[in-house]
């Protein structure tokens, strides 16, 4: 008798180990998602609402984006280092002090360097050179919610397919989606090439997805390289039981 139960103890036992060596099972996405207004930092000015309809399997995830409003960059109100009542950031009155507007050097006529341009990047700070670091900032964060394609399929075996890109050119890219932390993170990737095929053209989207323990909300962490601009948004879904509907502020 007491070899039956040493037995059966040490069946238990071995079941019990064989079942923690086991991977664990992926997250599932699975679920009509809606932007959290209140948990996600800095949404865009004009941004009504922001869902995802996802359906996964053990091939594939699929991702339907809908996107309402009519996005606007951030209101930084003067660029940086401008002087009140110029234009381009010059001194007050002057069209662009030595900026793009361009100021005759003495004793040449009053002719400017080579198309008017003044000195090459703007001569007073924030003459209207260039582009403002917080400007690229923030067209980079448009990009992140614009560019992201309305119909995308991802391989969970790591394999690659194809997407059409939001951008007006409906710019092909190709995506990729890779399991990390044992199935509790997934990581997604859409690389697209410009109309001009060169390298500085491309758009870069990265998506980092991870579940709440209760599986109620999901938060996505994205960064893109494009264009337009760069920069990383934090996105926090809640799942909508039923139909998929808009979002209330």
């Amino acid at each position: 008798m007491k070899k039956l139960v040493l037995v059966l103890l040490a069946a238990v036992f071995s079941s019990t180990l064989l079942q923690g060596k086991e991977p664990s099972k992926p997250a599932d996405f699975s679920g009509n998602w809606v932007l959290n207004f209140s948990e996600t930092k800095n949404p865009p000015a004009g941004l009504e609402g922001y869902s995802m309809v996802v359906s996964q399997n053990q091939q594939q995830l699929k991702v339907q984006t809908t996107l309402q409003g009519d996005l606007q960059p951030e209101q930084g109100g003067q660029n940086p280092g401008s002087y009140p009542g110029g234009s381009g950031g010059g001194y007050p009155g002057r069209r662009g002090g030595m900026g793009r507007g361009g100021i005759g050097l003495p004793g040449i006529g009053g002719i400017g360097w080579p198309g008017g341009g003044g000195m090459p990047g703007g001569g007073i700070p924030g003459g209207g050179s260039g582009r403002p670091s917080g400007e690229g900032r923030s067209r980079g964060s448009l990009a992140a919610y614009k560019l992201y394609p309305q119909n995308a399929v991802f391989m969970l075996d790591g394999s690659a397919s194809t997407v059409q890109l939001g951008d007006p050119e409906q710019t092909g890219a190709t995506s990729r989606a890779e399991w990390a932390k044992g199935g509790g993170e997934l990581k997604l990737s859409l690389v697209g090439n410009g109309a001009s095929g060169q390298r500085g053209d491309s758009i870069q989207l990265k998506d980092e997805w991870k579940l709440s323990e209760d599986g109620k909300s999901l938060r996505v962490d994205r960064s893109i390289k494009s264009p337009e601009g760069s920069g990383t948004v934090h996105l926090v879904f809640f799942k909508q039981e039923g139909g998929p509907g808009s979002s209330a502020r």
